[in-house]
């Protein structure tokens, strides 16, 4: 709430969304006196017809969400439409689409009537009706969804149901909206179950477990559990589990790529540490997010000296890490001694001394990383690994040139 120095309201904002800068672009707004509810009343009372003021006074009132600001909602949109009743004098946005204020006004007065008391989902019907190509005929839809799955006739919200999803038949939200319908009246449950797989197929690669959820109900429903734990019993949940975190992995990298959202980007990374403290690959894309935000002295605490002393009888795992740290330019002589376990343990591995020339040039020691290059290039043609054998050439060319360039 804004109130003056005499305590009347000048404006409110309801509800709050991240991001924050966007919420303070608001605040500033209504600070400033633009379309605020003091500003809108003082418009309205010296331009009762103005159908602009008309619409966004109406649309302030309605965001109290309370019977009197409702009721004078309403009687405002309905001016807007008796003013303009073929929607020619103004429009407004919605979704970043075009409408008219007549069009979101008659929007407007079926979703009140939806919400109220007295639920009438018909101005929302005719809405749809008169406006079946519009930009919010997707919302009108799913808050008539909310009307019917508490519906009493049972005949009609299968009706508006099979509607909604002739409409959006690839859209799973749309589909499990009838679900729920359909395991609230426990009737109608092979249409459910149909539809429950459908959504299974559309997000075979990205299950939500709430949707699996109903599903399983289903099932249930129908005397079948052993098929409901096989949708959603412990396997489902395992894989839920263990994708979880390079989930969260993903999401930080993509943000500290961006360079932007970080402060959420290492929340996510930091949870992902701890839902799998022991996973080298996640402890490494974790260090790397740390060193790409200069925090090095943390990526060295999960993925440094003390982690190695853990793995040194791993030779993959030695490696990854030498590579990491040749990569940084960090680190190197914990990197030169996990790169010279890690062909150590694997001496016929191409790949391992490779790495240990990579450390090698990092540290100068580029006699050495000569060596350890012309060691991995012979290995590399004796298995005949004719993809990685040119990366190898170019290395050695690299180092060659660099210690001409020293003499």
């Amino acid at each position: 709430m804004l109130v003056d120095a005499d305590g009347s309201a000048t404006d409110w904002l309801v509800g709050y969304g991240p991001p924050p800068d966007k919420f303070l672009e608001r605040l500033d707004k209504s600070l400033k006196g633009v379309d605020t509810f003091k500003s809108l009343s003082e418009r309205y009372a010296k331009e009762p017809k103005n159908i602009e003021v008309l619409f966004k006074l109406g649309q302030k009132l309605e965001s109290r969400y309370d019977e009197e600001n409702q009721k004078k909602a309403l009687d405002l949109f309905k001016q807007v439409i008796a003013i303009d009743p073929e929607g020619k004098m103004g429009t407004t946005e919605y979704e970043k689409e075009k409408v008219s204020y007549t069009e979101y006004a008659e929007f407007s007065i079926g979703s009140m009537s939806i919400f109220s008391m007295k639920a009438d989902p018909a101005p929302l019907k005719a809405f749809l009706k008169k406006y079946s190509e519009s930009a919010i005929v997707k919302s009108a839809y799913q808050y008539l969804s909310y009307y019917y799955q508490d519906s009493d006739s049972k005949e009609e919200a299968t009706q508006f149901f099979e509607e909604y999803i002739g409409r959006y038949p690839q859209d799973p939200d749309v589909l499990n909206s009838y679900v729920s319908r359909i395991i609230q009246d426990k009737e109608n449950l092979d249409k459910g179950i149909e539809l429950g797989e459908k959504i299974r197929e559309i997000m075979k690669y990205s299950p939500r477990p709430s949707y699996m959820k109903n599903l399983a109900e289903l099932y249930v429903l129908k005397g079948d559990k052993t098929k409901a734990e096989e949708l959603y019993g412990k396997d489902f949940m395992d894989g839920q589990v263990s994708r979880l975190p390079y989930n969260l992995i993903d999401y930080a990298q993509f943000w500290v790529k961006q360079k932007t959202n970080t402060e959420s980007a290492m929340e996510m990374a930091e949870l992902a540490l701890k839902l799998r403290p022991d996973n080298s690959y996640l402890l490494q894309s974790a260090a790397r997010i740390y060193c790409q935000l200069d925090k090095v002295d943390k990526a060295l605490e999960i993925f440094g000296p003390e982690f190695i002393k853990n793995h040194l009888d791993k030779a993959s795992d030695l490696n990854s890490y030498a590579w990491f740290w040749a990569g940084q330019g960090n680190n190197l002589e914990s990197a030169l001694e996990s790169a010279k376990k890690s062909v150590e343990l694997s001496q016929e591995s191409s790949h391992y001394w490779d790495t240990l020339s990579f450390v090698y040039s990092k540290l100068n020691r580029n006699e050495d990383a000569l060596k350890a290059a012309e060691t991995a290039l012979k290995l590399a043609e004796e298995a005949k690994e004719t993809y990685f054998i040119p990366r190898i050439k170019q290395r050695i060319e690299q180092i060659t040139k660099a210690i001409a360039e020293k003499k």
